[in-house]
């Protein structure tokens, strides 16, 4: 979907034979999965999801925060997490998205709702115990965010919800960090890892490309950089943000630390704030395709969700553009992929809340403040 409104972004050659940086100390290297069947794109493609959903309560306050006493702050409830707005985001832009989720037993059918409204076939499971998850963002002047979390209902969910039945040639999976882990134990991270390759494998059996946004720095800090990697194995598109590549990767350049994570998919796009997007693809010969694209400038209001926006919007433009494969995604496809994510980020940081705008609502984006994503 593009904006006829939005200025398009000057094309940057790709940089510079990037140098090639030694390997992390004793890294294990992953041999890829056999090569999945050449499928077609599809004009409306599927793509499936599965992980957190939640229910977010933004906090604005009015002033700074006084301690023991009251500020005065405007509250408004979005639905959000991850995983499901990925789906929202897809949805929106036109694909047969499906999204697998839990939440309380008496939120079902108003997250069903809410998630058809972005154009999402949503299979929830209720939870007859633990309440839909909740997520209180407090949102700072400069629009930082703090996040209080209850997973609620979120803890249960794992790759055996999704539809086996789903998985099709030229569909296509996405994955959150989230999704790969859930916040299990350290005892029970090894059947996650396991659980999450299992789906992928099978995915890339079916015929199937699959993307992870591998979640917050963090998140990779707590379960191990090599524990993510391990999870994603198989993965074809690779969406961390630069602080998440360099900890996955634990260099600092971004053009080292997108070469870094060619090594794991053939395709990495590092998202970079104010700096806009690098993208990479793994190029057999060995010097990668890099494509550089420049943030929009927008005034933001909820940076909530922008990298789900971004995922989504880059995603979707490779699927709909060619085969979502490392050896047919040129330099035009590619920065094309970068500036619809771009475009879609910029959208959503000037709504509050995660989600998309539905049918018939604007889609505003004014050039006065980089993007961020």
């Amino acid at each position: 979907m593009s904006d006829p409104r939005m200025p398009v972004p000057r094309v940057i050659a790709p940089l510079a034979s990037p140098r090639v940086i030694a390997p992390l100390a004793s890294p294990r290297v992953i041999a890829p999965l056999a090569s999945p069947r050449v499928i077609a794109p599809l004009a409306a493609p599927r793509v499936i999801a599965f992980g957190d959903v939640f229910d977010d309560v933004i906090v604005t306050p009015a002033g700074e925060i006084r301690p023991d006493t009251d500020t005065a702050a405007t509250i408004e409830r979005r639905s959000g997490g991850s995983a499901a707005n990925a789906a929202a985001w897809f949805g929106h832009l036109g694909a047969e998205s499906h999204f697998f989720g839990r939440v309380g037993a008496i939120d079902v059918d108003r997250h069903a709702a809410e998630l058809a409204d972005s154009g999402v076939a949503a299979h929830l499971r209720p939870d007859p115990e633990r309440p839909t998850g909740t997520i209180v963002v407090v949102l700072q002047p400069d629009r930082t965010r703090t996040m209080l979390t209850e997973r609620g209902a979120n803890v249960l969910t794992g790759p055996a919800d999704v539809d086996r039945a789903l998985l099709a040639p030229g569909a296509h999976l996405h994955l959150t960090g989230y999704s790969l882990f859930n916040d299990v134990p350290g005892t029970e991270r090894l059947s996650a890892v396991r659980a999450c390759a299992a789906l992928i494998a099978e995915a890339t059996t079916a015929g199937m490309t699959i993307s992870v946004n591998p979640g917050s720095a963090g998140f990779i800090a707590d379960h191990g950089a090599d524990t993510v990697l391990d999870a994603s194995r198989g993965a074809t598109v690779l969406l961390p943000n630069l602080d998440e590549g360099r900890a996955l990767t634990a260099v600092v350049d971004p053009a080292e630390v997108a070469t870094a994570l060619l090594v794991h998919a053939p395709v990495v796009v590092l998202t970079m704030g104010r700096d806009g997007v690098l993208a990479a693809v793994r190029r057999a010969g060995g010097h990668p395709l890099v494509v550089r694209v420049p943030a929009l400038l927008v005034d933001p209001v909820d940076t909530t969700g922008a990298g789900d926006a971004f995922s989504a919007g880059f995603v979707h433009a490779l699927l709909t553009s060619g085969r979502l494969d490392a050896e047919t995604i040129d330099e035009a496809r590619l920065e094309a992929a970068g500036r619809e994510g771009v475009r879609c980020a910029a959208i959503a940081i000037q709504r509050l809340g995660a989600r998309p705008p539905l049918a018939g609502q604007p889609e505003p984006v004014t050039q006065t403040e980089p993007a961020t994503v």
